[in-house]
């Protein structure tokens, strides 16, 4: 009679469902491409793939016109060269703050204030004292990870109330929308993305290369500038192409202050449309199988192989350069000489550019915060938050439900998949394994696709199967938008678990899944929590994915309650309120009652971000005073 080992059996089992686990993201893309190719196919086939790519004539009003042919009105040149010079902009200005940003939080940016009082006064002396007390690095912390945290259609909101009046009055008076004021908008979106990248790769540089540095003779700032930043450059690069990604792929904030015309550029102040507003501009206007609406996805298509190719292109970004490592008079080499350069005065400036640039993050987002409440404050009232909603006086709670609606059901079916990822990742896989290293390219690509094209893919299957959008149909691609940092925050936390637990567990007897469930989780539940907040943040703050798949239609309660209707959230609605405002005032013309609800409920999108932003805070501070 076979005996059947059942903890080998058990162990068995539980490594193929985390395989199975772990090929969800493969399975995810290759689902994404394919299905934004497949509806693509008959734009590529009537337009022409070369017409279409290098058109510069976009109006799918003249489809019906004798004069003009349907391979002459689909040209997205236009746009993907507006994109291309938007992106190009946003990074130039807001990588580079950030990478000095990252400079000034490593090497400046001081504990503690130090700050003296010699008077009597009690009160200003415990002021004083609790200043002292503030750690300002982990205050700079916070401050990136709020920035990375608030919704884009804030940022939008912003760039229409303050930035597009700025250079409006820098044009003369006239429009400040264009060119400009989305390249400011996606600067200020990328800055906390690429200065947490940055500083990540600034601190992983071994601390003999400062030491190194100032035992020579240099200053801070050249050891700074001329020694670690230098060792950082491929972790820097990385971070600055990360940012290239995310501000191609922005869609919502760009779409309120880029004007919305499909023409080249001719400066600074002209209107524009890119890849990823003329998906949003046109879509509502395209019948179900028309040309427009397959023209549509091909755009998408287009966008998403050129984001794939920027994200991808970090792998070829080298760990060390080759260029000019090395030092010819230390190796030998015959005819080499000795040059002296005094590189004291530039690294100095930089220095104070450095801490000038961290000032300015402060600033901005002080500065951010005080705008929504100022505005928004005075229009938040009960009856907004929680009274009944109707078409023409349209109130939170429906936004509440399908939010919550959203959050749970993307939270019930992304977490299992997630968390099983990274076991195996974490418990089962190989080091160098190339199994391994495919899961985790299409991870990071997965990461990486623009949320209008999640919202595509929603549109084009989940709404397609339960019969229209919804907010089930939302809550689905949802699953696909979070379950990239699931995987990556659940794994780090399992891999910080010490091995010693997991020997002592195996010494006792224990299997692999018993010490996975019974050990290794139990212990990385602080990280799993941090996990599922980042999501939860994710999920409130998402818009363009949404507004596809779960729609963006005002409703009452009772709809709301049905995941099977359409229901905005939060952000959707915040976007609404600009596309599609209640009323406007007779006398300006402004759309003042959709402005003041889009003000009130970006207060409540601002408080939930700054909430849950200090629940990850405190999960991580009490993770490290376990350890």
């Amino acid at each position: 009679m076979i005996k059947i080992n059942k903890t080998k059996l058990q162990d068995a089992g539980a490594k193929y469902v985390f395989i199975v686990c772990a090929c969800m993201s493969i399975i995810a893309v290759f689902g994404i491409i394919g299905y934004i190719l497949y509806a693509s196919i008959p734009a590529f086939r009537d337009i022409g793939v070369f017409n279409f790519l290098f058109g510069t004539l976009w109006n799918h009003g003249l489809e019906d016109s004798d004069k003009w042919d349907i391979t002459q009105i689909y040209g997205i040149l236009p746009m993907f060269v507006n994109s291309i010079i938007v992106t190009v902009m946003s990074v130039a200005i807001g990588g580079t703050i950030a990478v000095f940003t990252a400079c000034f939080m490593v090497f400046w940016c001081p504990d503690k204030f130090h700050l003296r009082y010699a008077g009597k006064n009690k009160m200003i002396a415990k002021i004083v004292s609790w200043i002292n007390q503030i750690n300002l690095r982990a205050f700079f912390d916070q401050i990136i990870k709020l920035l990375a945290g608030i919704p884009s259609v804030i940022y939008g909101y912003f760039g229409l109330s303050v930035i597009v009046p700025i250079l409006s009055s820098l044009n003369n008076g006239n429009t400040g929308l264009g060119i400009l004021a989305c390249s400011l908008v996606l600067a200020v979106m990328i800055l906390p993305t690429v200065a947490s990248l940055s500083k990540n790769a600034l601190e992983s540089v071994p601390q003999h290369y400062m030491e190194g540095a100032l035992a020579l003779g240099n200053t801070k700032a050249q050891a700074a500038f001329n020694v670690v930043l230098p060792a950082a450059r491929s972790g820097v690069i990385s971070a600055l192409i990360l940012g290239i990604g995310r501000a191609v792929g922005e869609t919502m904030a760009v779409n309120m202050v880029s004007g919305g015309r499909a023409l080249f550029p001719e400066g600074l102040f002209s209107y524009i449309r890119t890849l990823t507003t003329n998906i949003v501009m046109e879509m509502s206007e395209a019948g179900v199988g028309s040309t427009l609406e397959s023209a549509l996805f091909a755009t998408g298509f287009v966008l998403l192989v050129l984001v794939l190719i920027i994200n991808l292109s970090i792998n070829l970004v080298p760990k060390e350069f080759k260029g000019k490592r090395g030092n010819k008079v230390l190796k030998g080499d015959a005819g080499a000489k000795i040059v002296f350069r005094k590189k004291g005065i530039v690294p100095e400036v930089l220095k104070y550019v450095a801490v000038a640039c961290g000032a300015f993050i402060a600033f901005t987002l002080l500065y951010l915060i005080a705008f929504v409440l100022v505005s928004g404050i005075p229009h938040i009232t009960w009856n907004f938050l929680f009274g009944e909603s109707t078409l023409m006086s349209p109130t939170l709670l429906p936004s509440f439900i399908s939010t919550g609606y959203t959050i749970l059901i993307a939270l019930a079916i992304a977490l299992p998949f997630g968390v099983g990822a990274a076991i195996y990742l974490s418990e089962y896989s190989k080091p160098g394994s190339k199994v391994v290293s495919v899961i985790r390219t299409f991870i990071d690509t997965l990461a990486g696709i623009p949320s209008i094209i999640f919202g595509l893919f929603g549109y084009l299957l989940f709404a397609t199967l339960l019969g229209g959008r919804c907010t089930l149909a939302g809550a689905f691609t949802m699953v696909l938008v979070i379950l990239p940092t699931i995987i990556r925050s659940t794994e780090e936390s399992l891999r910080a678990v010490p091995m010693s637990l997991r020997e002592a567990s195996y010494g006792l007897g224990a299997g692999k899944f018993r010490t996975i469930f019974k050990i290794v989780l139990p212990n990385a539940f602080a990280g799993i929590a941090t996990a599922t907040v980042l999501s939860i943040g994710r999920i409130v703050g998402e818009s363009a994915a949404l507004v596809y798949s779960a729609g963006m239609l005002r409703t009452t309660v009772p709809n709301a309650l049905n995941p099977m209707n359409m229901a905005p959230t939060l952000t959707v609605f915040l976007y609404m309120c600009w596309a599609e405002p209640v009323a406007a005032n007779p006398v300006t013309g402004a759309a003042e009652i959709g402005l003041n609800q889009a003000y009130a409920t970006a207060v409540v999108l601002l408080v939930i971000t700054f909430l849950l932003n200090l629940i990850v805070f405190f999960i991580e501070k009490s993770v490290k005073k376990k350890r």
